[in-house]
């Protein structure tokens, strides 16, 4: 019966160990800096976002403070009319009594 076994001495082996442990530690360093600067990446895009952000905040205060200057609700807009609308029925009823009186006299 042939056996057949692998023999390896230990320092061998110890060279292995060492050679598997550094790889691994090369793979680790290399995915550690990849992670970095996909987090580097990530905050300066969170970064130019936010100053984004800021820029339409501040467009949209301005704007807040702008609307009521040129801008009329609605509901503002009507009763400014009815009231207008009222004065013009009155100046009509009485130029209208004032035709009567006029038209009386002749």
């Amino acid at each position: 019966m042939n056996d057949t076994f692998i023999k390896i001495e230990f320092w061998q082996l110890v060279g292995f160990l060492l050679s598997f442990l550094g790889v691994c530690w090369g793979f680790g360093k290399m995915l550690l800096a990849q992670f970095q600067l996909q987090q580097d990446e990530r905050q300066r895009l969170q970064d130019k976002l936010a100053e984004k952000v800021e820029v339409l905040e501040s467009h949209f205060a301005e704007q807040k403070a702008v609307l009521p200057e040129k801008y009329v609700l609605r509901e503002d807009y009507i009763r400014n009319q009815a009231v207008l609308e009222a004065k013009i029925d009155s100046i009509q009823q009485t130029l209208t009594n004032l035709y009567k009186i006029e038209s009386a006299r002749k």
